[in-house]
């Protein structure tokens, strides 16, 4: 794949004889000789790259890279500032307005390949799409460790089995390390003051939990425990931390990576607050449900007892069984031996009250 670079300078010489050094290097290279033009260049062809003058008519670079970052479709672009101004002065304004690089000129033709290629390698990494799994995980780590020098992060994560019904932390526990499932699932849960149990999310294999508590240093929003035999990997909250701010590059991507599995509890709380107890028992099902659910299945099977469904749907368990009973005599779902089959999920997400 031959990447794009946007080069954005005012000197005609240093503009061609730049443009000639890379495309010479197999990249495409497009050009202009100011900064409003550059922007529009950029915004149309969202290049892998921008090189940038500071001092331009009209507007500076400076500005330019302010602009930039204003465009959605452009966050992540490496951005790296060329120009005769050596001072440091110059350098830090320029890195502190968010550039990753800096070339001062005269620049010698390796210097340049050296910067292009290790900003794009670096920038890469937020286009890539990491498994949500452990091996995804431990890749996603050592990429970062060697391209962004976090020499400190552990090269192994302590890998912890939970037995059905094993807490891993409890609410207001001080936290120490993010989560994350490499196998089974892992319930949270808020208990009210008379002990009745709420559960606020179901994590499954591939999602990252506990991270809320340790951005607000504060003690766990929620006990979590195994709802079945369970592998949870433990990521350090100095690596957290690390990962969370080293770095931009970093952080968006470790940002990607944990978002990607974020459920919509909101909404989820909204609809349990608000619906018939017939629909939220069905929405109840179908959460759980998608924590198991497989491409090509049409029917979906998984184990859940009585009391879980009905902390989720915020009824009590009679009602929950009241409802399944009636969801299993129009032929919705089945029970058998402890699993609920969800027979007719279209219908089961289409129920109106």
């Amino acid at each position: 794949m031959n990447h794009t670079i946007l080069i954005i300078e005012d000197n005609k010489d240093m503009r061609e004889n730049t443009a000639e050094i890379l495309e010479m290097a197999n990249y495409k290279v497009i050009t202009s000789d100011n900064g409003k033009s550059g922007i529009e260049l950029a915004r149309n062809n969202k290049p892998d790259l921008i090189l940038c003058d500071i001092m331009m008519p009209e507007i500076d670079g400076y500005n330019v890279l302010r602009a930039i970052e204003n465009i959605p479709e452009m966050i992540g672009t490496p951005f790296v500032f060329i120009s005769a101004k050596s001072e440091k002065k110059d350098i830090r304004t320029g890195m502190d307005l968010g550039a990753d690089d800096y070339l001062t000129k005269p620049f010698s033709g390796n210097d340049l390949l050296k910067v292009v290629a290790s900003r794009i390698n670096k920038s890469n990494i937020l286009k890539k799409n990491f498994t949500k799994t452990i091996d995804g995980l431990n890749d996603f780590i050592r990429e970062v460790k060697s391209l962004y020098e976090l020499g400190s992060l552990s090269e192994q994560r302590t890998h912890k089995r939970f037995k059905k019904k094993d807490t891993i932390y409890m609410e207001n526990d001080m936290p120490g390390y993010l989560f994350f499932v490499i196998s089974g699932k892992i319930k949270s849960y808020k208990t009210n003051y008379w002990g009745k149990e709420f559960i606020t999310d179901i994590y499954k294999e591939g999602d990252f939990f506990g991270y809320t508590s340790l951005l607000d240093n504060i003690g766990q929003h929620e006990t979590t425990e195994a709802l079945e035999d369970a592998e949870v990997a433990l990521i350090s909250r100095n690596d957290f931390i690390k990962l969370l701010y080293s770095n931009n590059d970093v952080s968006l991507a470790f940002i990607k990576l944990l978002t990607n599995n974020l459920s919509s509890s909101g909404e989820k709380l909204l609809k349990l607050a608000y619906d018939s107890a017939r629909k939220k028992t069905s929405e109840a099902l179908l959460l759980v449900c998608k924590k198991y659910q497989s491409e090509g299945k049409t029917e979906i099977a998984f184990p859940i007892c009585r009391e879980n469904l009905s902390s989720i749907a915020g009824l009590s368990p009679e009602s929950v069984s009241r409802n399944l009973t009636e969801f299993r005599e129009e032929g919705l779902i089945e029970t058998v031996s402890g699993n609920v089959i969800i027979k007719d999920l279209k219908k089961l997400e289409n129920l109106k009250w």
